[in-house]
């Protein structure tokens, strides 16, 4: 990221990169706020291993090889092919750089988008913080198409601006002001998607164990937490978690429908926040009709005010009973799936490597934009275990 070093991999993380497992900083339970406790630790990084930094490295020995196969291939082609189709030939290829599960799922994406992307505008912080003005296209010096890539191998595969700059053979302020560019471009057009489905269409997706059990579910919801630079000025530690006076840590609900899509996506928050004031604050309530079952943590204290709009809360049994009956046992287990979906999909938005280490300074004006985007683009990533019959 924006943090200088001898310990940073060519995603321009220090030391990380983002897998699977359990949060390895001890301290984030000791970072409560004196105001608002946390419910619960959602930062789930492990400590950065010797070989995250070589994997990296070769990763970007990797992009220049390849960089260097295309130009001579295109040179006696005499034709000029869309870059991502160089680096980008399998769906393997496709899900490491971009994220998208396979070619087509991707084609099929920007085929969408791509009418509108014709008129981009492009702009640097600077103008546009002293101007408000758009400047020209940065001379077309990539297809629009590679534009896109140039973006999704910066927040998904999380290559430094750096690398891409030397890799594509334009300037860093180039892949800055495209970043940026694509970033709100992209928050405009997957905002105005219509992400909430209606209760019809949460039934006819449903698995058939769900509907059986719990046909009024509605939607799962969990919260992740992200880090953010910000200048020690604006981080007060009575409104933060943060264990470095220069990084803060933010919090979003997501809410995930019974087929495992990504269906809410509430803004930005302190990290002090509690699961009860997210919940409220994030305009989920207004969306929920009577009758909803809202699944949730088993920890979660929001039944209250889910009542008051007349919806429901379903949580996991707080311990095993030795006495359940056969229905009690597939019930609990029916549960536990719906909300394995939720972590499942948490896990997915913080698989976009823009999330490996805090968001860079430069990028901290537009981190709400980068979360929306990563979490709808998740969708995108191929289904998760949703027929709710497979043994998890």
């Amino acid at each position: 990221m924006a943090v200088p070093g001898d310990n940073t991999d060519d995603r321009g993380q220090v030391g990380t990169v983002q897998r699977t497992g359990d949060s390895s900083e001890d301290s984030g339970q000791s970072r409560q706020s004196a105001a608002v406790a946390k419910d619960h630790n959602y930062d789930c990084r492990p400590f950065p291993g010797k070989l995250d930094g070589a994997s990296g490295r070769i990763q970007e020995v990797e992009l220049n090889v390849i960089s260097l196969k295309i130009e001579p291939e295109q040179m006696k082609a005499g034709v000029q092919q869309p870059l991502v189709h160089q680096f980008c030939f399998t769906d393997n290829n496709f899900r490491f750089y971009t994220k998208f599960i396979s070619k087509e799922v991707f084609t099929q994406f920007w085929k969408s988008i791509e009418p509108s992307a014709s008129n981009l505008v492009y702009w640097s912080e600077a103008q546009r913080t002293a101007q408000d003005l758009p400047t020209c296209s940065p001379c077309g010096e990539l297809a629009l198409i590679d534009e896109f890539f140039v973006f999704l191998c910066r927040v998904a595969a999380g290559f430094h601006e750096r690398t891409l700059s030397k890799v594509f053979k334009v300037s860093q302020s180039t892949v800055s002001r495209i970043i940026l560019t694509w970033t709100n471009y992209l928050y405009l057009v997957l905002g105005s998607l219509p992400l909430w489905m209606t209760r019809e269409q949460v039934q006819s997706a449903m698995s058939d164990t769900f509907k059986l059990y719990y046909p009024e579910v509605r939607v799962i919801i969990d919260c992740a937490e992200i880090k953010c630079e910000t200048p020690s000025s604006l981080s007060p530690q009575s409104e933060t978690s943060s264990s470095c006076k220069n990084h803060t840590t933010l919090k979003g609900l997501i809410g995930i429908s019974p087929c495992g899509a990504v269906t809410f996506v509430s803004k930005l928050f302190t990290g002090s926040i509690s699961d009860v004031e997210i919940t409220q604050r994030s305009q989920l309530l207004q969306l929920l009709e009577p009758g909803d079952g809202v699944v949730a943590d088993k920890g979660s204290l929001i039944k209250k005010m889910l009542s008051e709009v007349g919806a429901k809360l379903t949580v996991p049994p707080l311990k095993k009973s030795a006495k359940l009956s056969v229905e009690g046992t597939l019930r609990t287990q029916a549960i536990a799936r719906l909300r394995i979906l939720s972590e499942r999909a948490v896990r997915r938005v913080k698989e976009y490597h823009i999330w490996d280490g805090p968001v860079p300074l430069p990028m901290a004006g537009s981190v709400n934009k980068l979360w929306s985007i990563c979490c709808i683009m998740s969708n995108f990533m191929g289904p998760l275990d949703v027929k709710g019959d497979k043994p998890i």
